[in-house]
Order: C-alpha cells, then sequence, then structure tokens
C-alpha cells in the first residue's frame, strides 16, 4: 500500500491441475441422448495465471483496475481413436481467456451524486469451426478443425451510471440510492458464440447452403434504472 493506504496493490499467482476432468467425444451427440455418458470422456487440465490489481480509496476519483493474464489448457490420455481430443495434444479449453481487462471509476459529484463507468475487454473463448466442406450424395457437408483451434472475437464493454444517494442523516433506519445506468454505451455486438446452419435457399437441386451466424446478447446501449437499500 502507498500514500497512507490510500492506493493499494496486489499481485498473485496461481497454478493448477486438473484429472478426471470431463469433456465431450469428437461428434458427440447431446440433444436429447438417453445415453449421455457414452459420449463422455476423461481429460486432465492445467491452469495458470497472474493477476495484478490497483484500487484507489480516496479523493473525489476513486475506482481500481485488475489486469489478468491466464491460461487453460486440458488434453486426453486415450488409446483409441473415439477417446482422442486432437491426437492426445494440449488444446485450450473453453474457459481459457488469456486477456482480461476491467477498470472501474468512480466520480463523486457532490455529496450525493456520483458518476461511475466500468470498462471490460477480454480474449475471445475457444471455438471449433468448419475448415472445408464438401459435396456427398447432394448434401454438403462440413470438415470441423481441432477442438477449439480458433477464437471468437474479443470482448469489450462500456458501462455508465449516474447514482443519487439517499438522505445523510445517521438516524434514519434504512439508506437508499437511485442508480441510473447504460450498459454497453457505445453498442458493441459481442460474440456470445458462432455457429452454422443449412438455410433454405437451393445452390443447386436439394442442395442446400450452410450460412454463419453469430449470436450475441446485448447489441445496442441498455438502460436501467435500479433502487438499492440497506438497512
Amino acid at each position: 500500500n502507498f500514500k497512507n493506504n490510500t492506493i493499494e496493490t496486489s499481485i498473485e499467482l496461481y497454478y493448477k491441475k486438473l484429472s478426471n476432468a470431463i469433456d465431450y467425444k469428437n461428434g458427440a451427440e447431446i440433444l436429447l441422448n438417453p445415453y449421455i455418458e457414452t459420449d463422455l470422456i476423461n481429460v486432465r487440465g492445467e491452469n495458470m495465471g497472474v493477476e495484478l490489481y490497483i484500487k484507489k480509496n480516496s479523493g473525489k476519483l476513486t475506482g481500481w483496475a485488475s489486469y489478468t493474464f491466464s491460461r487453460s489448457w486440458q488434453k486426453t490420455n486415450g488409446i483409441f481413436a473415439e477417446e482422442k481430443i486432437n491426437n492426445n495434444h494440449f488444446f485450450p479449453s473453453n474457459y481459457d481467456r488469456p486477456n482480461n481487462l476491467v477498470i472501474n471509476a468512480n466520480y463523486h459529484l457532490s455529496r450525493r451524486w456520483r458518476f461511475g463507468s466500468t470498462f471490460t475487454y477480454s480474449t475471445g473463448r475457444p471455438v471449433t469451426l468448419p475448415e472445408y466442406k464438401f459435396i456427398y450424395q447432394d448434401y454438403q457437408l462440413l470438415d470441423y478443425s481441432d477442438r477449439n483451434k480458433y477464437r471468437l472475437p474479443d470482448y469489450d464493454r462500456l458501462d455508465i451510471s449516474l447514482t443519487l444517494d439517499g438522505s445523510l442523516k445517521i438516524r434514519k433506519k434504512w439508506k437508499g440510492s437511485w442508480t441510473l445506468s447504460i450498459i454497453n454505451l457505445y453498442s458493441r455486438k459481442n460474440a456470445y458464440s458462432i455457429f452454422y446452419k443449412q438455410e433454405g435457399h437451393m445452390v443447386s437441386y436439394q442442395l442446400k447452403e450452410y450460412d454463419t451466424y453469430k449470436l450475441y446478447i446485448i447489441g445496442r446501449p441498455l438502460p436501467t434504472l435500479t433502487y438499492n437499500f440497506t438497512f
């Protein structure tokens, strides 16, 4: 800590091994499968990372920033082909997002009014995508990449808020505050997933094309009004 504990800093390191974790076999049938356990496979993994953190506690401008660099890997040890993922080599797990940055700031306009903002950035999560397409018996089929070879686009978002705190009277039975916020201020369309779907338009007789779709949850600014209270 620095300047009479008004500024806090920290650094954290971690390393963890996983064993007997669960993943799906290649080509697993998940939907309405009464024997889902036959499409599961054991994997082992390694997780490691470092987090840098700084926080300002006093003054009109307060807040904190956190940056984490981390990796999450896993691999199979199968003997048969159907028990192997990426030929038993390490590959990024679904939770592998190396870079993660969060900046949170609050500016006290007066004793009761304060303005806040939060910026979030992270590396896109790993995904498995088709690399080739081919025609078989008048159907267009896809040939997928190795497991988690690609990534979704990076995630970033800015949220802002304006808060009116309740009365400063000490003897009041409860204290409340109103917050008007806007989530995703600059309309970032962060991809939650990417998937392929056969559409109805025809390339030739009885042949349907695959189209690519990106699914996002909040693709435009979302205003919210919240009342918080403590007693």
